[in-house]
């Protein structure tokens, strides 16, 4: 099928400096637990989604220096020539595919513990986390108030850091600040305490960030699409960045060096709805912030707020509150979620639902996430699962389904198909709720059950040793 006319707009091209994105599908960066030490899973994940329309694809955050080590928590990293081979990797998959990649640099002040490398990172004040990284252990984290030397050292990590990102490849770089990360603890007064030149006053605190956009654009000229991930409401009041005050400022003030805004609400501490699950919270519900911004800039700007409905899509597009479409949780649950609408399948999407089960796992020490719609997410390299590609099965045996949630949901879904797929490494497109279940003692590729159930209860009294499959029970 064709795709309706009325979406066109979702695939038309729009400029980000230099670089053009195909379409309005923008991934944002999100974790999945593969880090740069997992190449292959963070290539076969990212890159699907690139395949399956999205115009671009980023990485997670994306750690820039020793200081900035995020262990427990798996993370990416771009600090020497190692970490750039392994992101390569995906930035090839995805160019592969005609999509955009972006690297978001990280920076965390005192949210990064640095377990591993064993540094102390360096921040605006020194302050105390109110995150515990580690778990049972707030207060953990601190940072190193930085002086004007350090500043200026940290900002050229910055830039290093960015310049390793276009020479792997990436064709956007974007500077994390959001969630209280890296230029946002300038920015906010909640972590600023200075008192020089880089603190008290609005201007003050917004010059860390604007000068080290400012030497990421004069080393990387026109070579990368330079993107900054900004907070502008942290939900904090007065104690915060709220976007009637320092938000729209700092959007208006920073816009002559970026090509594109990603935008969110919130902070690391408090999300409001941004991860609020369907059942309380509608799609768009940064609407009433975002729908400002257009006021300050004008340059593109990406929004969130689990967007899964191409009419919810095409409501916040037409209407002027975004440019382009972003999401994370909505293309862990359908990396195809574009060429569906493209192709006109759109009761075929897989819908987010917010439960949250991929940020809460991810949370409990980087572990590879999971997606309650898509069986596939993080096992797209190791299984060779693919979430749309599969070959036919040869048995044609009754397959019985039990439980009717997501999960059972899908597997019927997938079973009503044409034909019964399986993955061509050989891998049964079961997911989690059939190998949970799996009872097979000679290990074969699927679970065999009966060719049919017996319909009458008097037959089954009857047959009910027959009809059970064999094997052990799980």
């Amino acid at each position: 099928m064709a795709r309706d006319p009325r979406f066109d707009i979702l695939f038309t091209p729009v400029k980000i400096g230099s670089k053009t994105i195909r379409n309005r599908f923008y991934q944002v960066p999100h974790c999945n637990g593969a880090g740069t030490n997992s190449p292959g899973m963070n290539m076969a994940h990212r890159g699907i989604k690139a395949e399956g329309g999205w115009g671009a694809v980023n990485t997670e955050q994306c750690s820039i220096h020793p200081e900035c080590d995020d262990t427990l928590r798996i993370t990416a990293r771009i600090w020497d020539q190692g970490d750039m081979r392994n992101l390569k990797a995906m930035v090839d998959h995805v160019h592969s595919h005609g999509s955009l990649a972006g690297c978001e640099l990280f920076y965390g002040g005192p949210h990064a513990p640095g377990l591993e490398s064993r540094t102390i990172s360096r921040g605006p004040s020194q302050y105390n986390s109110d995150f515990a990284t580690v778990p049972n252990c707030p207060g953990f984290t601190y940072n190193h108030a930085a002086d004007i030397d350090e500043l200026h050292r940290l900002q050229q990590q910055y830039v290093d850091a960015a310049l390793r990102a276009r020479d792997t490849g990436f064709d956007l770089v974007n500077v994390y600040g959001a969630h209280a990360y890296g230029p946002m603890q300038w920015l906010n007064p909640y972590y600023n305490r200075r008192t020089d030149e880089y603190g008290g006053s609005f201007a003050n605190r917004a010059r860390f960030w604007i000068e080290t956009l400012e030497k990421i654009r004069r080393a990387c000229g026109d070579d990368i699409g330079l993107v900054t991930r900004c907070a502008v409401d942290t939900l904090y009041g007065g104690k915060g960045v709220e976007i009637g005050e320092d938000g729209l400022k700092f959007i208006e003030l920073a816009s002559p060096y970026l090509d594109l805004w990603d935008v969110n609400i919130g902070d690391i501490t408090e999300w409001g709805e941004d991860a609020g699950p369907s059942r309380f919270y509608q799609i768009g519900h940064e609407n009433d912030w975002i729908r400002h911004i257009k006021q300050a800039t004008n340059k593109p700007v990406v929004g969130v707020g689990r967007y899964y409905d191409p009419e919810k899509m095409l409501q916040v597009i037409n209407s002027g509150i975004v440019d382009i479409i972003g999401a994370a949780r909505p293309s862990i649950a359908d990396p195809w979620l574009p060429r569906k609408i493209e192709e006109g399948r759109l009761d075929d999407i897989r819908q987010c639902i917010g439960c949250n089960v991929c940020i809460s796992r991810w949370e409990m020490g980087g572990v590879p996430f999971i997606c309650t719609q898509n069986a596939t997410a993080g096992e797209e390299y190791r299984r060779g699962w693919h979430p749309e590609k599969f070959e036919p099965a040869k048995s044609k045996h009754d397959v019985l389904i039990v439980g009717a949630g997501p999960s059972g949901s899908e597997c019927a879904r997938v079973l009503m198909e044409p034909r019964l797929y399986r993955s061509p490494g050989g891998h049964q497109r079961q997911g989690r709720w059939l190998r949970q279940r799996r009872c097979d003692a000679a290990g074969s590729s699927r679970m065999e059950l009966p060719s049919r159930l017996p319909r009458n209860p008097a037959q089954q009294a009857g047959q009910e040793k027959q009809a059970m499959p064999t094997g052990p029970r799980c």
